[in-house]
């Protein structure tokens, strides 16, 4: 039933309302309206009703008739609970999720607009949203800017967008699918890996469609996608014979990541012509036989442009020109992740410098593989050569994950090794994490009630990070460890301690945040960040309203500062406001007698007045 009349009707009643009763007679759109009406009156005696007051509104011009017809006339309308508009009827767009959030428009607005344009701010804009209103991301609206967001010429918003999208599960495939340009750029590209991590070998038609008219860099992610599926090993091998420079470099690194009797068979043969594409395609893959596939390229690979046999060390000098064109870094890539005989002999002959950045490379090389393998065999070979006439404080990092993966009390060495860095470090201009003890208890993090060694690899192929490889840890981090963390305090350490924070353990809770509250209060620089560094740990430990923490931060403070840095402290540090009032006045009282010339005493009696003082 066209129920177009009923509106219809109702339009031309209230511009009569407004023209007035005595113009009714003249009124040929009223009269027209009710013709049209008439033709609803008999499918209900609420329709009859209607086209009876109209017929007596149009004889009578009644202004209690107008009134009348027009408030059942809105009664009925209510009660259809409809509209009729012109044009065909279309479905919401199929973004998956939720259709529509409750969300203030002038955050949706700045959210949409962070994501389709250019220009600054616009990061900031996406972090607070994610932080204040995460639902705002499953509105409708939002995921198509998601997906543009890709492409945005801003890395880390492009990579914050890609972090949501990924949150949204196997949902959003559909939208990341949807008008995919296999000759696009960068944003497809980040399409690709997404749904390849959300969905790998159930996209691989995906894949296999798009590959056929794709380009550049988009074709060597569809290529490297196919890793994620046996089946694709007779394409791999077709393509390495038909693709070159880095698109043939994804071909190889796909098919050698496959433990399958056909993909090794390949290598053993293509190894033979090729050892240096072989070598540099062994970086990221773990299995027992490319383990003796890399240890046999090494020991081929190790021949000088003259033809006479050397060792690794020799090549790893940088002087040495090797006849096979690979280098000591590309071999000492392709021993991650391997294991057996062969490869501890290869560690065993190894000798350098301490310290040095190749003995840093190895010393990495055999940590991330212990991690990746957790095999006894290579365990024992950290603590071997991390002893041994040669090789001793080398690899101290190694060790350190063969311990941290080990039933046996470890806790003194640990301590011990903890307070040598930090000597060390005294001396050194390089980073802590760039060491070994360090670097390897920073890869500890508290999750779910235990604590896990996490291995974050560089994909060369996908240009990015991975996350992989989490091993539970069985050596208490808690007692010595933490102890000796807090003794040698450094930033660095700190960033260490504030990821081991356990929020089930109050007495562990209360010595770290203790921690880092008398880091505070003794701090003597002119610097913020570590301050709000600290400040970000205490509120995790469960800490507020710590008397003197901000007025004694002020009563230390050496050389020039400014006004605005004891500000951010003030608003950093967990409390309410009536304690960082307190605070506030303790420092006005400090800086009377201190009388700093940097520091403006109105000014900040003003402002912590206007921001913690309240009636």
């Amino acid at each position: 039933m066209d129920i177009s009349p009923v509106f219809e009707l109702k339009t031309r009643l209230r511009a009569a309302m407004i023209a007035g009763t005595d113009l009714l007679s003249e009124d040929f759109r009223l009269k027209k309206a009710v013709e049209s009406f008439s033709a609803l009156a008999g499918a209900s005696p609420v329709f009859a009703k209607i086209n009876a007051l109209t017929e007596k509104l149009l004889s009578e011009n009644s202004p209690e008739c107008l009134l009348d017809t027009i408030t059942l006339v809105d009664s009925v309308i209510t009660t259809l609970g409809t509209a009729e508009v012109k044009g065909e009827l279309e479905e919401l767009p199929d973004n998956g999720g939720t259709v529509i959030v409750n969300a203030p428009y002038s955050r949706l607005s700045a959210v949409l607009e962070a994501l389709t344009s250019s220009g600054g701010g616009q990061l900031n804009t996406i972090l607070t949203a994610r932080k204040e209103t995460p639902e705002i991301f499953s509105d409708y609206r939002v995921k198509p800017a998601l997906v543009q967001g890709l492409g945005a010429s801003y890395a880390e918003l492009a990579d914050t967008a890609a972090s949501i999208l990924k949150g949204m599960g196997k949902e959003i495939i559909p939208l990341l699918k949807k008008d995919f340009d296999p000759k696009g750029k960068k944003e497809m590209v980040r399409r690709l890996n997404i749904i390849e991590e959300l969905c790998g070998s159930e996209e691989n038609d995906f894949y296999l469609e798009q590959l056929e008219n794709s380009e550049k860099d988009v074709r060597k992610a569809l290529i490297y996608a196919l890793r994620h599926d046996e089946r694709n090993i007779g394409k791999l091998i077709e393509l390495t014979k038909t693709e070159k420079g880095k698109i043939k470099e994804a071909a190889l690194a796909a098919l050698i990541s496959f433990d399958n009797k056909k993909s090794e068979e390949f290598f053993n043969e293509y190894g033979k012509k090729k050892p240096a594409e072989v070598i540099a395609a062994l970086g990221k893959v773990s299995s027992k036989w490319t383990s003796e596939l890399t240890a046999r390229l090494i020991d081929a690979a190790l021949v000088d442009e003259n033809g006479n046999k050397v060792t690794l060390s020799q090549a790893a000098d940088g002087k040495l020109k090797l006849k096979s064109k690979t280098s000591f870094w590309d071999m000492n890539s392709a021993l991650w992740g391997k294991w057996g005989a062969d490869i501890e002999k290869i560690y065993r002959e190894f000798k350098c410098d301490d310290k040095t950045p190749i003995a840093v490379g190895m010393d990495m090389r055999l940590e991330e593989t212990i991690l990746v393998t957790n095999d006894e065999g290579l365990k024992a070979l950290a603590r071997e050569l991390n002893t041994a006439r040669g090789t001793k404080g080398i690899y101290v990092g190694a060790e350190a994950a063969a311990r941290l993966l080990s039933p046996e009390d470890s806790s003194e060495w640990f301590a011990k090794e903890i307070i040598a860095e930090k000597k060390r470090h005294e001396t050194a201009a390089q980073h802590l994490t760039n060491y070994g003890i360090a670097r390897t208890l920073r890869k500890i993090f508290f999750k779910d009630g235990k604590y896990y060694l996490i291995n974050r690899c560089y994909d060369p192929i996908n240009d990015g990070w991975i996350v992989d490889y989490p091993r539970e840890i069985t050596q208490s981090v808690k007692g010595k460890i933490t102890d000796a963390l807090i003794k040698c305090s450094h930033w660095e350490f700190d960033r260490i301690l504030g990821d081991w924070i356990d929020p089930n353990d109050a007495e562990y809770r209360e010595k770290i945040g203790r921690h880092f509250c008398n880091n505070i209060m003794s701090f003597s620089g002119t610097g913020f960040s570590d301050i709000s560094l600290w400040c970000g740990y205490i509120k995790k430990c469960g800490f507020k309203n710590v008397k003197n923490l901000a007025a004694d931060y002020f009563k230390n403070i050496k050389g020039k500062s400014y006004t605005g840095w004891v500000q951010r402290v003030l608003q950093d540090i967990p409390g309410d406001d009536k304690y960082k009032l307190e605070e506030a006045r303790a420092i006005l009282e400090i800086a009377k007698k201190k009388k700093y010339a940097w520091f403006n005493i109105e000014e900040f009696e003003a402002w912590a007045n206007s921001s913690f003082a309240h009636d």
